[in-house]
């Protein structure tokens, strides 16, 4: 062992944190938050933190919110991501009726269109989704008043698709009006999907005075539709299931007549069943080990992904021990780690939340003092450090969280250092604060597209993206 050359190293650490707790100033990070205060000295220092990647979360997402449908493959870090839908439809008319005679009836065409609100991820038609539909098996058990989590699945039944073909779907014409519309049905931002008309045949069979009669009834004869992707293309739809472009037309024509008639049938905000089903295969990635690992590591990188999926947990231990003194700003700072994929796999906002005593995930409440809550929200998470910013406008970004009160209330009154949680929440709830005994969502709307948005971070023993604690502050004479 070399003395000599470990004394040194030892001394080099000690001038370096003698110096960064006594600087001036800098960094243009937090720039314009420091007061000019005449004969005010104002430093800064940096504290390390430790950051752990946690465990995985599953979400279920509402009928009127959107959902995502698609494919992402992201083996080299996030592993792959594959979505499907399940919904029911029933008439849209009370009481229902074909307007003509069910035996004069010649089928045309049967079309399920979804309601298009974006797309993430590579949306060039040199890498094309190809999407199936089919029924659901009668025998499952599909209820509207019941939540399905992302982890659910669905028995099918015969495959819907026309000629059992998959709808290879070019996301660049999404927003673009379809200039092969069915029978002057003309629309914008929608998916269309042929079925085979024997699943019009199917409806069309069901007895009217036992099927029709309510949407419950309805969905006796039609448990419900799936809609899912093969294992090719890079992106996730985001598709709305209440809107009115979401239905399935049935068109058709009487034997005596040339003109087409159609009959809708979508999803009823009300009576529906619904859910997104969400599965993340992390077997190429290396989260899992990560996640494996000992609960006392200090990871190089943070994995934050949309829930469902990855929350890490963070220490502060160097806070507690911090003299009395004015602090202008307490700002957490995470930095992004280049990967291959950022181009078209963009960051999600994230969320920090502060853990109870015994660091029980599932108990998440606001940061003290820094989280505005007014009424039945929070009012200031923009200014609280949700957003990932960009100095260039694009990747890389970073995030800075203001904990400057909680950090302050720490120094001053001794108020508990809590070990804190980040994730990129769907819709979570958590509480206002750690006594309150009921929670309320973090945001609404969401801060994030269920699923959508990734971002690999750097944690706290990270060499060149080091995740830390910058405070500004002023000593007290």
């Amino acid at each position: 062992m070399n003395l000599s050359l470990n004394r040194f190293t030892f001394f080099l650490f000690l001038a370096a944190l003698f110096f960064s707790c006594t600087k001036i100033v800098t960094t243009d990070i937090g720039a314009g938050l420091i007061p000019p205060v005449d004969g005010v000295i104002t430093k800064d220092t940096m504290l390390d933190v430790v950051s752990k990647n946690t465990g995985y979360d599953t979400v279920s997402v509402g009928i009127s919110d959107n959902h995502v449908l698609g494919y992402i493959n992201d083996n080299g870090v996030f592993g792959t991501t594959t979505a499907s839908l399940n919904f029911q439809i029933a008439p849209t008319i009370a009481p229902f009726s074909w307007g003509i005679s069910k035996d004069s009836i010649i089928l045309d065409s049967v079309v399920l269109c979804l309601s298009y609100q974006s797309a993430w991820g590579d949306t060039t038609s040199a890498s094309p989704l190809r999407l199936h539909v089919y029924s659901m098996d009668p025998e499952v058990v599909f209820r509207g008043d019941s939540s399905y989590n992302n982890t659910i699945t669905f028995e099918k039944s015969q495959e819907l698709t026309e000629f059992n073909t998959a709808k290879v779907v070019d996301i660049s014409g999404l927003n673009d009006v379809d200039t092969t519309a069915h029978y002057k049905e003309v629309a914008t931002n929608q998916l269309r999907i042929r079925l085979n008309t024997s699943f019009a045949q199917q409806i069309l069979q069901l007895d009217s005075a036992t099927y029709y009669r309510s949407d419950s009834a309805f969905y006796t004869g039609i448990r419900g539709l799936i809609v899912e992707p093969e294992q090719t293309g890079n992106a996730l739809l985001s598709l709305s299931l209440t809107d009115t472009a979401t239905h399935l037309s049935v068109y058709y024509h009487s034997k005596n007549l040339i003109d087409t008639l159609s009959r809708r049938f979508q999803p009823n905000s009300l009576t529906s069943a619904s859910s997104n089903t969400i599965l993340r295969n992390y077997q190429n990635s290396p989260i899992p080990s990560y996640i494996a690992g000992a609960s006392t590591h200090n990871d190089d990188l943070i994995f934050m992904q949309t829930s469902p999926g990855v929350y890490a947990t963070i220490q502060t231990p160097g806070i507690g021990s911090l003299t009395n003194r004015i602090i202008h700003r307490a700002e957490l700072l995470m930095y992004q780690v280049p990967d291959a994929n950022d181009q078209y796999l963009t960051p999600p906002n994230l969320f920090l939340a502060a853990l109870g005593k015994d660091s029980t995930p599932a108990r998440r409440f606001a940061v003290p003092n820094d989280l505005i809550f007014s009424g039945t929200s929070f009012t200031n998470l923009a200014q609280f450090g949700v957003l990932p910013l960009s100095k260039s406008g694009s990747s890389p970004y970073y995030y800075s969280f203001d904990i400057t009160r909680y950090a302050q209330g720490i120094v001053t009154k001794h108020d508990t250092v809590y070990n804190l949680v980040l994730y990129a929440p769907y819709n979570q709830y958590i509480y206002p604060a750690e006594n309150f005994t009921y929670t309320i969502p973090i945001a609404s709307p969401s801060l994030n597209t269920v699923g959508v948005g990734r971002v690999m971070l750097g944690g706290g023993s990270n060499a060149q993206y080091k995740m830390r604690l910058h405070i500004v502050y002023s000593d007290i004479h």
